[in-house]
């Protein structure tokens, strides 16, 4: 059923002359909860509605904003878009998406959510903090506690029959703490994502944030040199955050992306995949429908190490000829929906972490890279600080900071020996943890 906005919408239009309009709504409610010092320090709450809307004629297009349904914020929006778009140059790829049938369902919204009270949520950031402090003596401080509780739902109307809608809840818990020994402190943190509540286990989230800064104590800085290093999840997620632009039509049309004219070309070890997927739920980028209806896929981008295509939306799919791909996102609604990933992943392999330490030897177990985002987008090089274990003997043997490693994102992956089992998703960039031949590190 349309929404009774889009109704004024589409009548504003045709009073102004006609044209295509797109509207999205999105409805949210968000709850914060933080504990401190064995109390609820505080409880934020956010209820926001907000509209997007795009309209398309003359081979234009034009975007407006608003955050209230009355007619004459809805008219105004209107009259915004349609300025803008008789104001910008001509481009046959604006306009609606083509025609792709229904959305697959997926679950991503648990109704049990709406039943849990305050005090449960109290509780458990309160367990958080106390269950961090309490997993060792050297436990200091808790520096963030915190439960975020988030409910929304996205509809999405156009002038050629369009009308999508989903719902969705989320709920992302998170421990920062620190641990101190012999006049020394270490950071850590541990975090979880679930759909429902019961999803989340507050002892596992705290166990990790207190084993992420304990684990740190006593860390010296490696020898210079080159070694074998294993990427942790986490830190093989950071270069794949990285790298996920890349992947983008638009990024590689505009000459910035590091696979620009690989298609069918080697970019990767052949024991890496990596994929988008829209449709698994663990990741907080899942969907199914794009920002502007497109029926969500599942697409693999490089298979064997072997470089399959890119994504993109219906404007750059009409522009480089692969059509759409379902990768159009809303960043905000202030900002015009763009190409962009929803969950990408390195696909996990069938190697447990400790399997690929054994076979590292002597070397590294990278755990963090410290700047990362600054590697060049376009060549992928990179040089930044990091921290992590060494490994002597394929085990692990003593905490390593304050050292630096250098080389390129894409060589990293070509030197990829093997792909561990142990995936996890990091928002909604997902990875396992990768064994790579060799890194090179700056440190006495």
């Amino acid at each position: 059923m349309a929404d009774p906005a889009f109704g004024v919408v589409l009548r504003e239009v045709a009073k102004r002359g006609g044209g295509d309009a797109e509207l999205c709504v999105v409805r949210t409610r968000t709850r914060r909860y933080e504990a401190r010092e064995g109390r609820l320090d505080g409880i934020a709450f956010a209820d926001t509605e907000s509209f997007g809307l795009r309209v398309f004629r003359g081979g234009r297009m034009g975007f407006s904003y608003g955050f209230h349904a009355d007619p004459a914020s809805l008219a105004r929006m209107v009259e915004e878009a349609l300025f803008c778009a008789d104001a910008s140059d001509p481009d046959p790829a604006y306009g609606l998406p083509d025609p792709a049938g229904p959305p697959p369902e997926l679950p991503l919204y648990d109704p049990s959510i709406e039943a849990l009270s305050d005090r449960e949520k109290g509780e458990f950031v309160r367990s958080l903090e106390s269950e961090a402090l309490s997993a060792d003596s050297r436990m200091k401080r808790v520096r963030t506690a915190a439960l975020h509780e988030t409910v929304s739902s996205v509809s999405l109307f156009h002038s050629q029959g369009l009308s999508v809608n989903r719902r969705e809840s989320r709920f992302a818990a998170h421990v920062e703490t620190v641990a101190e020994e012999n006049g020394e402190g270490q950071t850590g943190y541990g975090f979880g994502f679930s759909r429902a509540m019961t999803g989340l286990d507050a002892g596992s989230i705290a166990r990790e944030g207190a084993t992420r800064a304990l684990r740190m104590l006593g860390a010296v800085r490696p020898k210079s040199g080159g070694y074998a290093a294993v990427l942790e999840n986490g830190a093989a997620a950071e270069l794949l955050e990285v790298l996920a632009p890349s992947f983008l039509s638009s990024q590689v049309a505009k000459g910035k992306s590091m696979l620009a004219g690989r298609v069918g070309e080697r970019a990767a070890s052949i024991e890496v995949a990596v994929e988008d997927d829209p449709l698994d739920p663990a990741g907080s980028g899942a969907e199914p429908f794009d920002g502007e209806g497109t029926p969500a896929a599942r697409r693999r981008l490089i298979s064997k190490g072997q470089l399959r295509g890119f994504l993109a939306d219906a404007f750059w799919g009409r522009k480089t000829g692969t059509g759409s791909t379902g990768a159009c996102r809303r960043p905000g609604p202030k900002q015009p929906p763009a190409v962009g990933i929803s969950n990408l992943r390195i696909v996990p392999g069938g190697r447990p972490l400790g399997e690929l330490c054994r076979e590292a030897g002597n070397g590294i177990l990278l755990t963090e890279f410290l700047g990362i985002h600054t590697a060049d987008p376009v060549s992928g090089d990179f040089s930044v600080g990091a921290s992590g274990i060494r490994i002597e003997g394929g085990a692990p043997a003593g905490p390593l900071h304050g050292f630096a490693v250098s080389g390129n994102i894409l060589g990293l992956l070509e030197s990829v020996e093997a792909v561990g089992s142990d995936f996890r998703w990091f928002g909604n960039v997902g990875t396992p943890s990768l064994l790579v031949g060799r890194i090179s590190v700056g440190g006495d």
